[in-house]
């Protein structure tokens, strides 16, 4: 316990990934058109309501975020070049909900729904591909923001995110395949999203180990860098974000 709540671990973003408006704009577009092809195709709104329900919920997060200063919400753009425009902070809170809840929940379910059919294999391999060559050619301008995956109120939410995910696991074992399923894309995308951006220094961590009453920044490692990346994939996006599927579609 002394070396979870002593130490702080951090996860740095290096670059525009929160302050690109168009990219969150993108991806939403993009979860809309998922949401309206299972429509379509299956009269289901399974991804409709997964979609809004999450990005609802994640963005009242960052917006206490944000009012509690907890994380400093950089001003976000939208347009190109000389076109740019900065958005009203609460917009891009809005933004940040629809991408970073809504894209991955519905990402996670649509594809889940589909594992073992050819067509969506190939469609979820060159979005993968999108992906990488997007990260590929994105520009890194030294933009950092920085967050302690380790506060008591962090591991709180997990923990608790966790057990609710459990009791729901218990109590509904016919949904217990398609989540295993949406889990395994949830960590299959983001396992390769974040080795590509820490791969070119997009992402990268930090950890401060006490030593009486002051703190020294140690060496990373690749086991470091592991660890600590590999607790946001599972824990901070493919258990967390369970909790959506267990909130609006039980």
């Amino acid at each position: 316990m002394d070396i979870l709540f002593n130490n702080k671990y951090y996860i740095i973003r290096v670059g525009d990934f929160a302050t690109n408006g168009n990219r969150k704009i993108l991806y939403f577009l993009f979860s809309l058109f998922l949401c309206c092809e299972e429509y379509i195709s299956f009269k289901s709104l399974d991804c409709l309501k997964i979609l809004f329900g999450s990005s609802i919920i994640w963005s009242f997060i960052e917006l206490l975020l944000h009012l509690s200063n907890t994380r400093i919400i950089k001003p976000m753009y939208i347009g190109f070049g000389e076109n740019k425009r900065i958005i009203n902070n609460y917009l891009g809170i809005c933004l940040q909900g629809l991408q970073e809840g809504g894209f991955v929940t519905t990402f996670g379910l649509y594809f889940a729904d589909r594992l073992f059919q050819f067509k969506y294999f190939i469609i979820l391999h060159l979005f993968i591909i999108f992906i990488i060559l997007n990260i590929y050619f994105r520009e890194n301008n030294e933009k950092l923001s920085k967050r302690q995956i380790n506060t008591h109120n962090s591991i709180l939410l997990m923990l608790s995110c966790t057990l609710y995910n459990l009791k729901m696991i218990y109590q509904y074992p016919e949904h217990n395949m398609r989540q295993f399923k949406m889990f395994l894309i949830m960590i299959y995308i983001s396992s390769i999203w974040t080795f590509f951006v820490w791969l070119r220094g997009f992402r990268k961590v930090e950890i401060l180990i006490k030593n009486n009453q002051n703190y020294i920044t140690k060496e990373i490692t690749y086991f470091d860098s592991f660890y600590i990346l590999g607790y946001d994939i599972v824990f901070e996006i493919a258990i967390a974000y369970l909790t959506f599927y267990n909130l609006f579609l039980i």
